[in-house]
């Protein structure tokens, strides 16, 4: 995990989660996720990396983090990083929030070559936006609090200005799995993203048929936070799948048989 150099949030009740991901079938590594929420503040923090035995063919890594003050349903981001490497590559940015909502940044990596290949961002859609790390805690609070999911969230990650908009997918129920920690009932939260600036102009990446983004929602066991379980969608190289192997939170510990 990212070193904690951001003082303020109390590791008062840690949630610590482990995605596994699987392209058709094939395991392409997990995805670490912390939340520290305590009181009015929040800190998260991720890391990623793809399977090491594949890592002849193809590495990637990825870390972030989040800080900020929440109340009720309201996330007010402070601090934002990002940073991943594909092969030599490496791209990320550090944001920073004023009271106002305003927000600087910082890129790291080569900036983009060719600026007429990306729709613009307009300056002023930026403001009051929240980072991606933000907008999932936000939507995982809202849920935990009226059961459903719902809402529209302002994203700005650094290069790119979007609207993520949530409703409910209904109610899919899960068997057991050597790949999960979770079996039974959960929530489906079928995501829309509307594209405000910095995307490509040219759309030829795109699948003629995509699938929608599900993504869905339960708790482990009873009593403990809900959290996504599991995630399917359709890509070009074939079905991207997400699956709850770990969860850690107090005195829960649950592991997936694959993980043990």
């Amino acid at each position: 995990m990212l070193v904690n150099a951001w003082s303020g949030v109390v590791a008062a009740n840690t949630l610590e989660l482990t995605h596994t991901v699987y392209l058709g079938g094939l395991y392409m590594g997990s995805f670490n996720t912390e939340v520290e929420q305590d009181k009015n503040r929040y800190l998260i923090q991720t890391d990623a990396a793809t399977n090491k035995s594949m890592s002849w063919m193809f590495s990637w890594i990825a870390k972030g983090a989040s800080q900020g003050t929440f109340e009720e349903l309201k996330f007010k981001p402070e601090m934002h990083t990002h940073y991943s490497k594909w092969r030599d590559k490496e791209r990320g940015a550090d944001l920073t929030y004023t009271n106002s909502g305003d927000v600087k940044v910082d890129l790291v990596g080569k900036p983009y070559s060719d600026m007429n290949k990306y729709t613009p961002v307009k300056s002023g859609s930026i403001s009051g936006s929240m980072d991606p790390l933000t907008m999932v805690l936000a939507a995982l609070n809202r849920f935990e609090k009226n059961g459903s999911c719902s809402g529209s969230y302002p994203v700005y990650d650094g290069r790119r200005r979007y609207d993520v908009l949530l409703r409910d997918a209904g109610v899919r129920s899960f068997k057991k799995s050597n790949y999960s920690v979770f079996r039974g009932e959960a929530r489906g939260c079928a995501f829309e993203v509307v594209e405000k600036g910095g995307f490509r102009k040219e759309k030829s990446y795109e699948l003629e048929d995509p699938s929608d983004l599900v993504v869905w929602v339960a708790s482990p066991t009873n009593d403990t936070r809900p959290v996504p379980v599991r995630m399917q969608v359709k890509t070009q190289l074939g079905m991207l799948e997400l699956h709850l192997d770990q969860y850690r939170m107090g005195d829960t510990r649950l592991a997936s048989q694959n993980s043990k």
